[in-house]
């Protein structure tokens, strides 16, 4: 049988994301909604969750991109000029591997996230990071500090995708990170007795999910559970002048709600489920 959680990360990041995820729960494939607690637009994401009737939500925490939920004071290595996080991964990145982040400001911030998002009062079933910054074994750890802390059984694993797809340098270099990454992630949440799905969809092809593609994706889907990440939105000025990643986000959403991808996934009996469901299979 072939289960598929179908996740859309980001939610809180703007205004145009949430309508766009909120679109994607509605009306399409999108069955796990992944609320950021430090967006520009968390209130409006919390307000819309509300709305939809969420009944579970993951927790995709943050150290790039956005303001901290502390003050700048209480995580100076956290942030750069303008009180803010690094922008981008790579960043991070260098300054995490020349050791000027301090391991515990990560879980005082992060901690500090959660506690965002517990007041929102929905259950939390699994836990994520935008730009899969948790990837990092030592942030790893932190994330599963975390998730015993707050009862959380689940955390995004990143899996090797072995989909027909066109050649491509990012591709290429995508494949090297997951190469690199997935066991050592797999490794330590087993150790730890952490959920985690059987496959992962959607990183090789991040922030470029159209229908064409996400019709391969769908029709190569392994037996077990896997998790589709999708970035689904609505473009607006800030999301174009700000956030490259995001300038294919209205073909991402049309995908998800298209009626080939809804067939596809009647025809080959793919079963929508949520990270709740999932966890039911686990007895958790």
């Amino acid at each position: 049988m072939r289960h598929l959680i179908v996740s859309a990360d980001d939610f809180g990041f703007h205004k145009g994301i949430n309508e766009g995820i909120a679109k994607a729960f509605r009306e399409g494939a999108v069955g796990s909604i992944n609320l950021m607690p430090t967006g520009e637009a968390f209130e409006d994401a919390v307000r819309l969750i509300k709305e939809l009737g969420v009944r579970e939500i993951g927790a995709h925490l943050c150290l790039t991109d956005t303001a901290p939920s502390l003050e700048p004071g209480r995580i100076p290595t956290l942030v750069a000029n303008g009180n803010r996080f690094y922008k981008g991964h790579n960043i991070f990145f260098v300054n995490f591997l020349l050791k000027r982040i301090d391991h515990f400001q990560i879980y005082l911030e992060l901690k500090n996230q959660l506690e965002l998002l517990r007041k929102v009062g929905i259950r939390i079933t699994s836990l994520s990071s935008h730009e899969h910054i948790h990837m990092i074994p030592d942030i790893l750890d932190i994330f599963v500090r975390l998730a015993k802390e707050y009862d959380i059984p689940a955390v995004r694993c990143l899996r090797m995708e072995s989909y027909p797809a066109s050649f491509g340098i990012r591709r290429l270099f995508r494949k090297a990170v997951v190469s690199f990454f997935e066991k050592r992630m797999s490794d330590i949440l087993k150790r730890y007795g952490i959920a985690a799905t059987d496959h992962m969809a959607g990183f090789l092809d991040a922030g470029n999910i159209r229908e064409d593609n996400l019709l391969v994706i769908l029709d190569n889907l392994g037996e077990g559970t896997t998790e589709l990440v999708t970035h689904p939105g609505f473009l607006s000025p800030e999301i174009v002048d700000r956030q490259k990643f995001y300038i294919n986000c209205e073909a991402e959403l049309a995908a998800l709600v298209s009626r080939r991808v809804k067939k596809l996934i009647k025809d080959k009996d793919i079963n929508l489920i949520t990270y709740g469901d999932f966890l039911k299979t686990k007895g958790l």
